[in-house]
């Protein structure tokens, strides 16, 4: 069959005055194949075009913690940065249970006091009856002092210049930590994120607003963790463990090692009648032993 077909393509350009190695002009396939290619390099800048714009999410996302990082590590004094951290999550917290579609009556008091005790405030330093019949704005008000009068005192006890040391090793570690996260899980969401067309949803809308929640959530995360340790963290008790520790070292150097007891080894035995061990070559019993 392909013989057969050959033989008449051949018969067809001889009667057509065509060689055989003579391209075919036509406009309408040449139409056809510019077409074609169009759609074809069309398709491809779409795709790179969208790769770019998905990049872009990420970007941005990196220039602010990448930022926010520098100032970090420039700053000499981050308490202020710190103290706006704790602010939003007392706000977030107080918020959070005291809705505005609620009477106050209905405010859940109790959980604010028990996040405070648990993240930000130690047990006695807040009740529910100190909250009851305050506003949101007074709560939080409330709050920021008596946790500014436990930083001060931290501070007192550990000197502002640990202190400020402290603060900026939690603050990279946390960053750090929480942002390598949140890298994985924006390449997680971008790998299926294609499968939203099927649902009449653009893919790259989804990402952009699916990546900036998880980026908010991020940025939450750090903020309550940083507040979390630095109010927290019991960093007088930690050092003065360490001065015992090196103070029991020091002892222990300066103290003589005990010697070490040497092992008693026993003589060779010399009987009476054996020769004298001195080399005069009498009897043993004649000579030293006697």
């Amino acid at each position: 069959m392909r013989r057969f077909g050959s033989d008449n393509m051949r018969t067809m350009m001889e009667r057509l005055g065509m060689e055989e190695d003579q391209p075919i002009e036509s406009k309408l396939v040449s139409r056809a194949v510019e077409t074609a290619q169009k759609r074809v390099e069309g398709n491809n800048f779409d795709a790179r075009k969208q790769i770019l714009q998905y990049d872009d999410v990420m970007r941005e996302q990196r220039e602010i913690i990448y930022k926010q990082r520098m100032e970090v590590l420039e700053s000499d004094n981050l308490r202020s940065i710190v103290e706006n951290m704790i602010k939003s999550v007392v706000e977030r917290t107080v918020h959070l249970h005291t809705p505005e579609t609620e009477v106050p009556e209905d405010w859940d008091l109790t959980a604010i006091v028990n996040y405070m005790k648990g993240n930000l405030l130690v047990e006695e330093d807040l009740t529910d009856a100190e909250l009851k019949g305050k506003d949101p704005e007074e709560m939080i008000e409330l709050i920021i002092e008596k946790i500014t009068a436990d930083y001060n005192r931290k501070e007192e006890s550990f000197t502002t210049e640990h202190m400020r040391e402290f603060e900026k090793v939690i603050m990279l570690r946390t960053v750090d930590r929480k942002w390598m996260n949140h890298i994985d899980q924006m390449d997680q969401l971008r790998q299926g994120i294609h499968l939203r067309a099927y649902g009449q949803n653009d893919p790259l809308r989804e990402y952009r607003f699916e990546g900036f929640e998880m980026f908010e959530a991020m940025v939450a995360s750090i903020e309550e963790e940083v507040s979390m340790y630095i109010m927290k963290a019991q960093v007088q008790q930690n050092l003065e463990r360490q001065k015992v520790a090196e103070g029991k070292a020091v002892q222990q150097s300066d103290k003589q090692a005990p010697k070490k007891k040497t092992p008693i080894r026993k003589g060779i035995t010399v009987k009476r009648n054996d020769p004298c061990p001195c080399g005069s070559g009498k009897k043993y019993k004649q000579c030293c032993g006697s």
